[in-house]
Order: C-alpha cells, then structure tokens, then sequence
C-alpha cells in the first residue's frame, strides 16, 4: 500500500461522538449556559474572587454536581458550594483537560477506530485496531493482521475516557434536602487575574491639568468570564505564599502570555470603602476572554490644580568627616505636586498605577514629557510626579570651609550657585541632608528643616537669573 505524505502522519484527527449530558452515569452537568449571575471581585496582586451562580433541577439525596468551566488556576481549597438545603459531602477539582496527547494515553488497552484515505480512490479505508502504547504522540497499533508502529493514517475515537474533560470542572458531591429547581453558587479564589491603572496627564496651563484614568484587566486564569460584573479591590491584601522550588519559581517567572486587547469607555467605576481597602464597580456587566487585555475607564477629571517645582537633592556630604568638595553642575529634577481634595478638583481615592504625562509644544503639537510612579492614594494625602530633570535649570556647590573645633564637632560652610535660562519663573527647592546632628549658624535665605538631618530651601529663580545660597552648619555626634 502507498504511504501518504509525511503530513498525514502527523494529522491524528480526533473525532467525537455527541458530547453526553452527563459525565459520569450519575453525574448532573452544570454548563455556563445555566448561568443566573456571575462576579468578580479582582485584586491588584494576580488574585480574584469568584461567584458563580447556576440554577438546577436538583433531585432529593445524594447527588453528584459536575460544576463545569471553572477557573484553571482555581485555588481548589478555597471553593464554596452552597444552596438552599444542600449539604457538601465531598468536592474535587477536575483539571485534566482534553488534549489530543492525553487522550491517546488514556485510551491505551482501548478499541479505536482507524481511517487511511486513498488518493486514487479518494475514499477512506477504515479498520478496527487496539492502542498498545503511546509515546511523544505515536500510537502503537495492533490490528487483525499485526502491530503498527509508523500508522499512517487518523485515529477515531469513539468516546471519551473516563477522567477526561473538556473544561476544568469542580465535581461535588452533595446531600440535597428539598427536590426542585434551585439556584447554586460556587465561590472561590483563583490566581491569574489581575488589575492595575493607568493615568494621561495633559498639561493644560501654568497651573491646571487634566487627569484620565484607566483600568487594565489581564484574564489568564484559563476561563473566560461572560457577562461578569466586576469590582475592583485597591489595596494590598495579604496572602499566605507558598515555599516554592527556585527552579519552578523561576520559570513561572520567565513564562509568558499572549493577550488579546480591548477597550471600553463608559460611565467611571462607582467607589466605595470596603473595610481598610477601597472598592470600585464597574457601572456594567463584560465579558473577560481568557488570554485577554481589557481597558476600562476609571475616571476624568479636568482642570485639576497642580504646581510644578525644581528639586535639587544635594551631592555634598556634610558630617564628622566632611572634607572640601564641590560639584561643577547639577540638573533639578521635575516634580508636578498635587492635593488629592476637592479644592483641586480631585479628591476621590487613587488606586497605585503609573502616570505618563503629555504637553503641548509651540505648535500645539502634544509632546510625551516624562512618566512617574503612583502609590495608592488616599483622599487629603500629597501626590508628587518625577518627570524627569530640567535642562535650562542647574546648580553648583562647593564646601568653602571644613573644621573642627572641639571633639565630635565640626563647622561646615556651603555655598550653592543657581541658574535659570529658561523663559518663566521657576520655583526652586534644594534639599541638604546632614551626616550627624546639625545646627544652623548662618544663612543667606531662609530655609525650613524637615526633620533632625535634612533641611530644605525654598525660593524663586526668575527667568535669566543667578541666586547664590550660602549656609553654615555646625554638626555634632549627639
């Protein structure tokens, strides 16, 4: 007999017979198409909680609930099955998922069907064979007239194995009081979900800017999600990690996925306090698809008041064992500071995320300006932004005087050089740290100490102008 080509080798098709309604002969299957609710509650650490919730013709005593499609990376010990008069007896967590390998492996010592097409005759030649083996997806045939090991045709399976599923599916086995239709939920906790924000800040003016925030939801939990409504928990809630093996620990971390991407914009999440961390619903029900990427708006917020200032962090140690140093030029770094109230035009709580910052250039062209991190933030609190450092805005400083004068005590004199070449004011801040205990002897402009180490200037550079800071300080070991 002519062997096909090398590619019909490889194609063992699979094909089923109608899938039954029941996976076992005393097992009821709960579908996604029961479904009378669904929501999620999605935290920001790779965790969510799920509910779940089937109706059922449930019958009175022991019965056996295959709850079909459940999470992949479901967290088995934390599910809750639970409806009117029902009683969990036992419970078990069935991810052994169909696949064309395991299903060879599991139909070995079975009866199969086999098919060779012929190309003269262009009809299939079937056969009846019994799997010996497999091994890396070659079957071991044995028929009428002998054991193949190079088959070169499909495999027709005539029915499932038993222990085989076509979705994960948590399978109960529970005690039920009342006969009838009744609604089931099942509630657990899976891995492989998470949220996180996303901020645009368009500068509007001197002083305004507007504020759009977004929310990205990643679904690699190995199920998709329809018609969910969805909450989203800020704030780090804490969980008991495991002790994994470093080699495993560090593969899941080179792992990586796919996504599918959209986005939808709609009314913003509504918020609210949920014990010590904060909660926002989404205003409508989604679909999140596995392997899916899905933005949502978060919020808008125009016209919000901000003040920009120029931070210098100062190079120069001054301490017990300061010696003469200078720095030739330093850039300040950008900081937009904002006050989460209402005065700003703000005011609601700020789930940690990063912020990308846009301006308009002399064109009206707008232009990408730097981005920054944001924790999570509570309403009243204090939000700064690094966006980078100043080009037409330098510093430079020198120690212009570095002695002792008694044991653990020494007097330090600094001197700071500023310069604006820009075309506007700009607001300055230099901030010294001490290496002891300090006290201020002299100083050419008032500053403000921060705490007992570190001490701060605050003034205005106008545009093309120089400002000399000088300062002495004496430091101390007490």
């Amino acid at each position: 007999m002519k062997q096909p080509a090398a590619a019909s080798l490889l194609a063992l098709s699979l094909l089923f017979l109608p899938k039954p309604s029941l996976a076992g002969e005393n097992e009821i299957l709960l579908t996604d198409k029961q479904n009378t609710g669904l929501s999620l509650s999605i935290y920001n650490n790779n965790l969510a909680f799920i509910r779940d919730s089937r109706s059922i013709d449930l019958p009175q005593g022991r019965s056996q609930i295959a709850f079909e499609g459940v999470a992949r990376q479901m967290k088995p010990e934390t599910a809750m099955l639970s409806g009117s008069g029902l009683k969990v007896i036992e419970q078990n967590y069935d991810y052994n998922v169909l696949t064309s390998a395991n299903l060879q492996e599991a139909s070995v010592g079975q009866q199969v069907k086999t098919a060779v097409f012929n190309y003269k005759t262009g009809q299939d030649t079937f056969n009846t064979a019994t799997l010996l083996s497999t091994q890396s997806g070659t079957p071991v045939l044995k028929f009428s007239y002998g054991v193949e090991t190079r088959f070169p045709g499909r495999i027709i399976y005539e029915k499932i194995p038993a222990g085989l599923r076509t979705k994960p599916t948590l399978v109960a086995n529970v005690e039920n009081a009342r006969p009838g239709e009744q609604n089931l939920e099942l509630a657990y906790l899976t891995n492989g979900i998470r949220w996180k924000a996303d901020y645009i800040v368009e500068i509007g003016s001197a002083d305004k800017l507007n504020l759009n925030g977004w929310v990205t939801l990643n679904n690699q939990s190995g199920t998709d999600y329809k018609n969910a409504q969805v909450q989203l928990i800020a704030g780090n809630i804490n969980q008991v990690q495991p002790v994994m093996p470093r080699n495993y620990a560090a593969g899941m971390m080179l792992k990586a996925a796919a996504f599918d991407s959209v986005a939808e914009s709609a009314a913003a999440p509504a918020g609210e306090s949920l014990g010590d961390y904060y909660m926002y619903t989404l205003p409508f029900q989604t679909t999140i698809k596995d392997k899916q990427s899905k933005q949502v708006s978060l919020m808008t917020n125009n016209d919000v008041s901000y003040n920009k200032e120029y931070r210098f962090t100062s190079p120069l140690y001054l301490g017990l064992g300061t010696s003469l140093d200078e720095f030739e030029k330093q850039n300040p770094a950008v900081i937009f500071k904002i006050t989460n109230d209402k005065a700003s035009n703000l005011g609601e709580p700020l789930p940690s995320g990063t912020v990308r910052m846009y301006e308009k250039d002399s064109s009206g062209t707008l232009q990408f300006i730097g981005e920054s991190p944001l924790s999570h933030t509570a309403v009243g609190e204090k939000i700064e932004l690094n966006t980078g450092s100043a080009f037409d805005i330098w510093a430079k400083g020198k120690i212009t005087q570095s002695q002792n004068i008694a044991k653990d005590m020494r007097e330090i004199a600094v001197e700071i050089t500023f310069e604006n070449s820009k075309n506007e004011d700009a607001e300055i801040a230099f901030v010294q740290s001490f290496g002891n205990q300090y006290q201020l002897l002299a100083e050419s402009l008032a500053g403000k100490e921060k705490n007992s180490r570190t001490r701060e200037w605050d003034f205005t550079l106008k545009p093309g102008e120089k400002q000399i800071l000088t300062f002495k300080i004496r430091v101390t070991n007490q």
